[in-house]
């Protein structure tokens, strides 16, 4: 399975594509993937992308824990899946284009930040994932409380 690491900006173009991290697309094509699912992220003003692998692990986990005759759950499901979109990096440019609609849920107009987070891949606006830090003495806090 793909490990993603690092932190990448890149600049949006006229024509919505992102020049997507040469290390991930080397990460990716490395475990013979090309071909990507990127979603709303449940809790942050992100995207988070996955290798068609780990989304599929994903969904059936999910899926294992939902009744879809229940209308609630039948909902939620399909809203989780209303919100994503599978994407190829062009093999050449290493280029991507991630729907508007998508760039829109989380503000991002002309710049972005793709952030490594292991199996999956982040995409932040880029000033909101400037502003988005937690500060060292938090971080030691949460380090100590959650594995002190």
């Amino acid at each position: 399975m793909a490990l993603f690491i690092g932190e990448y900006k890149s600049k949006i173009d006229a024509k919505g594509r992102i020049v997507f991290p040469a290390a991930f697309k080397n990460e990716l094509f490395l475990h013979s993937e090309k071909r990507l699912v990127v979603q709303k992220d449940f809790y942050q003003k992100c995207l988070s992308m996955y290798t068609v692998e780990a989304w599929i692990i994903l969904v059936n986990e999910m899926k294992s824990k939902l009744n879809l005759l229940n209308k609630e759950q039948a909902e939620f499901w399909r809203t989780f899946m209303k919100n994503r979109a599978e994407v190829t990096p062009d093999e050449i440019s290493g280029r991507i284009i991630v729907p508007r609609r998508l760039l829109d849920m989380i503000e991002a107009n002309n710049e972005v930040a793709f952030i490594g987070f292991d199996d999956r891949i982040e995409i932040w606006s880029a000033p909101k994932f400037e502003a988005l830090s937690m500060n060292e003495e938090k971080f030691s806090e949460a380090a100590a409380k959650y594995f002190g």
